[in-house]
């Protein structure tokens, strides 16, 4: 039995280490935030209310998701959601298809996955070394203390920019550029809640529904209190931005000094644009009783790096995420990525 390090709790992490787990070897998730699932991430609102702000829903029709999506049907965690779907270009447009949500959140899948998971949370890697007999990864805590795990093998299941740094010793000119190569386009996702809605021709609150947009600012938006098990006496919105809209907020908020009130005018600004681009689209909506912004710098991957796993110059360490492969999601491309560096990790220390 081999001592693995899974660096990352996303959908890559887990579906990595559960297999590698599964085969029989010891394995310690290195998770740098407080839960669990990347932006598979449900926020609760207060008064029974929550909102999932990274993934929406969950792509029931993506094929390298298959038997994956019958488990989480079978076990109750992905369930029909019978919102409408809408596309909307200056109107509002039908969209078919069936949508499945998760009945008590999204991360609740994440959750799932971790089932016996040893999990050390807010544990950010900020070296790696090779040793004789394996890897050392130094870890910080948010209270500025440093720790050791040694291991036989370790897994990068983060972010590519994230991971460069650490996997750069390791990787010849060509890898360390291909890895270099992979670009993300960042979103902001504004949760809003409220005791009334506009009545608007086409839109049924009580159903549901959720609006794909070309708007400069807005790429979609998402009533989240139709979906099961949300208190009905609390509207709640998803406001998903464009990728430049976001990386315009994340530019500003880069040169801004460590100044907590530009920092609080930031924000304010930011939300006030996005309520008012999405008055465009729901007339008369009022000002939100509580809202919240919440940034993605690494969203969606725009420039993937083309192998379902990134090898190093050592067998026993390697990178993994959404940023491998170029299927049709990133949710497809952190699972297939996850169990390929499974597979790779299982037959090196077989």
């Amino acid at each position: 039995m081999a001592t693995i390090a899974v660096v990352g709790a996303g959908i890559a992490g887990l579906t990595c280490g559960q297999r590698l787990r599964t085969a029989g070897h010891e394995v310690i998730w290195l998770e740098k935030s407080r839960g669990v699932g990347g932006r598979m991430a449900t926020r609760r609102l207060g008064d029974g209310a929550w909102a999932d702000h990274g993934l929406r829903q969950w792509p029931t029709e993506a094929p390298q998701l298959h038997e994956l999506t019958n488990d989480l049907k079978q076990e109750r965690l992905l369930v029909p959601w019978s919102a409408q779907s809408f596309l909307w270009q200056g109107q509002l447009e039908p969209q078919p298809g069936e949508v499945y949500c998760s009945a008590s959140g999204i991360n609740a899948i994440a959750k799932h996955l971790a089932q016996g998971a040893n999990i050390q949370r807010q544990q950010q890697v900020t070296a790696l070394i090779k040793t004789n007999s394996g890897w050392r990864l130094t870890t910080h805590t948010p209270d500025n203390q440093t720790h050791h795990v040694d291991t036989d093998a370790v897994v990068l299941a983060i972010p590519a920019p994230q991971a460069h740094p650490l996997l750069s010793p390791f990787l010849d000119r060509n890898l360390s550029a291909a890895l270099s190569a992979v670009s993300y386009a960042a979103c902001l996702s504004l949760m809003a809640t409220y005791r009334d809605l506009p009545n608007l021709p086409k839109l049924d609150h009580a159903r549901g529904w959720h609006i794909t947009t070309k708007k400069p600012a807005i790429a979609w938006v998402s009533l989240e209190s139709s979906k099961p098990k949300i208190s009905p006496e609390t509207y709640v919105l998803v406001i998903q931005s464009q990728a430049e809209f976001a990386s315009d907020y994340l530019k500003q908020l880069d040169a801004i000094p460590e100044d907590q009130a530009a920092l609080d005018q930031l924000q304010n600004t930011t939300t006030a644009q996005l309520l008012e681009a999405t008055t465009k689209i729901l007339p008369g909506l009022g000002q939100p009783a509580t809202h919240r912004l919440q940034r993605w710098r690494y969203s969606t991957v725009s420039h993937p790096y083309p192998n379902a796993l990134l090898k190093t110059s050592w067998d026993s360490l390697v990178g993994c995420g959404d940023w491998c492969g170029s299927r049709q999601t990133s949710l497809e491309n952190a699972y297939t990525s996850g169990i390929a560096a499974a597979e790779h990790i299982r037959h090196v220390i077989a």
